[in-house]
């Protein structure tokens, strides 16, 4: 799941740095700062730098390297459960002192042909294209394509053909390829569980497991690809509006040239284009493959057994567990296999009901989103009452389209005054009634 991490600790003690330059990973240094004052050194494939002016300590590598000497294979749960504390003991400080500031969630598709296809049918991802990166010399065709965002960016590349560049070879006839989310700030990092920072210890944990897994899933999903398509049952306007609705420029003339509503619609009636035409075509090789993969993947974790863990998981089991985040849940089909092995989270907002059995966390109640009961991050403001903008408008939808509803009704000529009669829920009833 976790291949490259960034890690730092700050205002380290005295104690601390002498500890950092006894550990096993500066051993081998000379100790001499550079120019600019920090003490560089390479450790099982993990790039080192500590400052002792500056009191920081600095960790950029692969924990796969690190534990297997390669990355050609992810590390699996068991095997994160090792790397994360060996590491840490490597630099001499705690798993708890090392804030993970730049992480990437990754996973293999393993197949007999060659990933170069997928490569090829990338298009772009929220509105940022897949471009390709600068290949080395004697590689025909890009191997590695990137949809850059402010906080992250996902990344396609071919893993099986870069390896082999690094003298690191598959068998014969199989091939590679790796779906990368790389987060390359803290904040997208600590969203993951709406904390206010995420730490080395935090990785070997199941429920950031679970909820790095969700995400992963999620940004796979958000990916725009070409893809055959099937017109048949359709009438003309929604034939032109499938064909078009791939490119991403017709969305940006669309936005710049109609109106909000007119784009939100055709948008939704896009995607139920693309789901009807998905339908009726033969399943995607690589849809099944990431799903396939991800179960693997979560497999070892499932097998894991400690008291926040049920044993059992059934579709009955499904609906007290849930992702510690704001975000939506992982999808229930049969695609996103997440959904029915996810893990369980003990959630840290108690209902009315759970008041009674448990009342270590009031204190903590007032700090969780109305909507989606989700704790909310310390640094927010005390006024903050919705972990972000879906729960804002989840709660405050409904009051809005109501007034908007009677409104509609009051603009035409009425019998009689209806206000007195409108049945809306008590909490918007007030909100409803006061529209001009």
């Amino acid at each position: 799941m976790f291949d490259d991490c960034t890690s730092e600790a700050k205002d380290l003690q005295p104690g601390e740095m002498a500890a950092i330059g006894r550990s096993e990973a500066f051993a081998g240094c000379d100790g001499e700062p550079d120019k600019y004052g920090w003490v560089r050194a390479k450790h099982r494939g993990l790039n080192l730098a500590f400052s002792q002016r500056r009191a920081k300590l600095r960790i950029q590598g692969s924990l796969a390297t690190f534990a297997k000497g390669h990355n050609l294979h992810l590390l699996t749960y068991p095997e994160l459960l090792l790397a994360c504390p060996a590491l840490a003991a490597a630099v001499g400080l705690p798993a708890t002192r090392l804030r993970v500031i730049g992480l990437e969630l990754s996973l293999d598709l393993d197949s007999t042909t060659s990933p170069q296809l997928l490569l090829e049918t990338l298009q772009h991802h929220k509105g940022s294209r897949f471009l390709p990166i600068k290949q080395r010399k004697g590689v025909a065709r890009p191997m590695e394509f990137v949809a850059s965002h402010a906080n992250y960016s996902m990344k396609v590349y071919n893993k099986g053909l870069w390896e082999a560049q690094h003298g690191n070879y598959l068998p014969a006839g199989q091939h590679k390829a790796r779906v990368e989310v790389v987060m390359t700030r803290a904040r997208p990092i600590d969203a993951l569980l709406n904390r206010s920072e995420t730490t080395l210890a935090d990785l070997v944990t199941l429920e950031f497991y679970a909820a790095a897994a969700a995400h992963l899933e999620q940004k796979w999903k958000e990916v725009v690809r070409k893809q055959p398509l099937t017109f048949v049952g359709l009438n003309g306007k929604e034939r032109r509006l499938l064909g078009a609705g791939g490119n991403l420029e017709y969305w940006r003339g669309l936005k710049r040239d109609k109106s909000i509503m007119t784009y939100k619609r055709e948008r939704k009636q896009y995607k139920e284009l693309v789901a009807y035409s998905a339908s009726k075509m033969p399943p995607d090789e690589y849809e099944q493959q990431f799903s396939v993969a991800l179960a693997a993947l979560l497999a070892p974790v499932l097998a894991v057994q400690n008291d926040t863990f049920l044993h059992t998981f059934s579709p009955v089991d499904i609906s007290p567990l849930r992702i510690e985040r704001a975000a939506p849940a992982p999808s229930q089909t049969a695609e996103g296999l997440l959904a029915v092995q996810c893990l369980p989270v003990s959630s840290p907002c108690l209902s009315a009901d759970d008041d009674e059995r448990e009342t270590t966390t009031t204190t903590t109640a007032a700090r969780c989103c109305l909507t989606c009961r989700a704790p909310l991050a310390s640094h927010r403001k005390p006024e903050t009452r919705y972990c972000g903008k879906q729960c804002r408008n989840a709660a405050s939808n409904p009051g809005h389209n109501a007034r908007r509803t009677l409104h509609k009704i009051e603009s035409q000529p009425l019998l009689f005054p209806i206000r007195e009669f409108v049945r809306v829920p008590e909490q918007i009833r007030a909100f409803v009634l006061a529209a001009a």
